[in-house]
């Protein structure tokens, strides 16, 4: 029995020691991404700052967090993970399946930044047209650029979404329920607006139509 336990206690230390460059290898592969990323996260906001990004999107008006800021996050983020997955990964402490799982999200953030930058670009062209209507200054400048500005948001929306592996089919649904419900009170604003002058017109018919006596 004490042979045994011998044994397993030395085969133990054995293993640890083995063990220990991997974890140091680990500890210097997640303090270089805790460095590169934060750098590389303070470079990308500050080119965007320079950019004058946030004046074209801004977002703190509506206190919400600037695009500039939330690239630099997603970037740090992406870079984190990125040497996390590589510290997990079968040749350094070879937890495979918590690597394959990181690994799964680094992935996917450039599907995020693609569908973020869409929808950025469309809310740009959307507000540039939009602006551009209202200069107009016409009876109907108003009403016609906020449609012209909705349906811009839509198509970056139903571009975005399969970027991210979402079907457009959704939105398009939504925006089918809101064409007719639109359509159906314009229906009843008209209808309910024409129903007295219609009247009169059909009295007025029906009066010519009346033989003479």
């Amino acid at each position: 029995m004490e042979v045994t336990i011998a044994y397993i206690l030395e085969r133990f230390f054995i293993t640890a020691i083995n063990y220990i460059p991997n974890v140091l290898g680990a500890i210097i592969l997640l303090v270089i991404g805790l460095i590169l990323g934060k750098a590389i996260g303070w470079f990308t906001k500050e080119c965007l700052v320079r950019l004058k990004i946030d004046d074209y999107l801004p977002l703190k008006k509506r206190k919400m967090t600037s695009v500039s800021e939330i690239f630099s996050l997603i970037i740090k983020w992406w870079i984190y993970l990125a040497f996390l997955a590589a510290a997990f990964s079968e040749q350094v402490l070879g937890i495979k399946p918590i690597s394959l799982w990181v690994e799964s999200i680094v992935r996917f953030i450039p599907n995020i930044i693609g569908a973020a930058l869409i929808i950025i670009v469309g809310y740009l062209l959307g507000e540039f047209i939009s602006t551009e209507i209202k200069k107009s200054e016409t009876f109907y400048s108003s009403l016609v650029s906020k449609i012209i500005f909705f349906f811009v948001m839509y198509v970056s929306i139903a571009l975005a979404l399969p970027v991210l592996g979402i079907s457009a089919d959704l939105v398009n649904n939504i925006l089918l329920i809101i064409i007719g419900s639109i359509g159906l009170g314009l229906a009843i604003a008209i209808g309910l607006g024409l129903k007295g002058p219609i009247e009169e017109i059909a009295r007025e018919y029906l009066k010519k139509k009346k033989p003479k006596a």
